[in-house]
């Protein structure tokens, strides 16, 4: 990635932005409730979660299995407007300045279920691109256990 030239010993590179579209077959109350309610992040995101999803709620999360953080995700709620939008911004000490970046989420109604836009921005220095490429990865395994999460079990 490159970025303008240094100013005064700054540099002034554009944030990383990864991107992800993603159909889900269920309503977008229920989409928002999976993204924002611990007792569903940990069904599919992570392994335990503490969630106050209110602009300035903290969020709390954090991983078990080979290659997880010892220390958990602490962030806050940026964004809660039901039923069309939510993002978070948090990290810790693991990441470059404790910054693990803000993850947003709309919610777009379809004729049947939901087109959820996930985009994590990463700030954009040489640091995080080893980051962004285990997202890059990371994220569209989490939004598969995310849709099979929601995904109604066939009746027989």
């Amino acid at each position: 990635m490159t970025g303008t030239p240094p100013r005064d010993g700054v540099r002034d590179d554009p944030d990383i932005e990864l991107t992800f579209a993603t159909e889900v077959a269920a309503p977008r109350s229920r989409l928002f409730a999976a993204l924002t309610e611990a007792r569903h992040l940990e069904h599919w995101f992570c392994a335990r979660a503490s969630s106050d999803p209110r602009p300035g709620g903290d969020l709390v999360m954090a991983w078990d299995g080979s290659g997880a953080s010892a220390e958990p995700f602490r962030g806050q709620w940026t964004r809660v407007t039901p039923p069309d939008a939510c993002g978070y911004h948090g990290g810790h000490a693991g990441y470059p300045d404790g910054n693990a970046g803000s993850v947003t989420f709309e919610l777009e109604p379809l004729a049947v279920g939901t087109r959820l836009r996930t985009r994590h921005t990463l700030p954009g220095r040489p640091d995080y691109e080893p980051i962004a490429t285990l997202y890059r990865a990371a994220w569209p395994r989490a939004l598969a256990r995310l849709v099979a999460y929601l995904t109604p079990e066939p009746t027989i």
